[in-house]
Parts: C-alpha cells; structure tokens; sequence
C-alpha cells in the first residue's frame, strides 16, 4: 500500500491542535485537492476530492469514517470511494513550551488494476501530499496564535 508519513511540529497546544483537526469543517483547505467535506453523522463524512496524478485529474467522492479516535492524542480515519480505500492516521504528542509534535500518515489501498499500476506516482503523490498539509496546518494554527 502507498503512503506518506510526516512527523513535524505546531507551535501551539496539543488541544488546540486536537480540537483543528478533529473537526473536518474547520482543516479542510490545509487538505490538497479537498474540494468539500459533509459531515454526514456521528462519524462519517463525505469527501470530495480531486486526484491528480500525472496529467490525469479525477474527482472523487470519498465515505469515510472514523476507526479508532482516542482524544486529544491519536486518530484512524478510513475512507471508501471507487477504486480504493484511503487510510488516515495521525499521534498527537505534547512537545512542550507550547507545541506538539504531529506524526501523520495518509495511505492508499488501491483496487482497481489501473490505480494499481500507478503505485511509484500514488507514492509520490503521497509524499508531496503530506508535506503539504503539514505547511498548511502549521500555517493556519500558527498565524491564529
């Protein structure tokens, strides 16, 4: 299974950083290609996202819910749409002087042969990807400090 790992650090606090990224309403433009998020119960939500691999963009409706959510330290999201399934995880630690050290892992599962094929450009996409989110959440919670 692709997926791209980060391990980074928020000036802010643990709960602050929990309370962000827990509500989807709230980090969905630190997300790349997140075009909506719909919360649609108690632990799901309907994604809209547009995947872009190479020259190929597709848009995707994306149901997930949450797995395993233990606040304010860890959560395990997972997510359905045609043609694979999505896995989200992210550890939350205090880092002290007002800061938390953030691992976070996004992985795809492919099961369509044509998103398998494209193992190396997920992997690749992935790597950028969660290095993207990670500027953008650090941005975000650190400019409303």
């Amino acid at each position: 299974m692709p997926e791209g790992t980060i391990t980074f650090v928020v000036n802010t606090t643990l709960e602050r950083v929990w309370d962000f990224m827990a509500d989807p309403k709230l980090h969905t433009h630190c997300i790349p290609g997140c075009v909506s998020c719909e919360i649609t119960g108690p632990d799901t939500n309907l994604w809209i996202m547009d995947l872009e691999l190479g020259p190929f963009i597709k848009r995707l409706e994306v149901k997930s819910r949450n797995v395993e959510i233990n606040p304010p330290r860890s959560g395990k999201w997972e997510g359905q749409t045609e043609g694979a399934k999505i896995i989200v995880e992210m550890q939350l630690a205090d880092n002290g002087e007002s800061s938390t050290l953030i691992t976070y892992r996004l992985g795809i599962e492919p099961k369509s042969f044509l998103l398998r094929s494209m193992g190396q450009l997920i992997k690749e996409k992935l790597d950028r990807d969660v290095k993207i989110y990670a500027k953008n959440l650090k941005e975000t919670l650190e400019s409303a400090t």
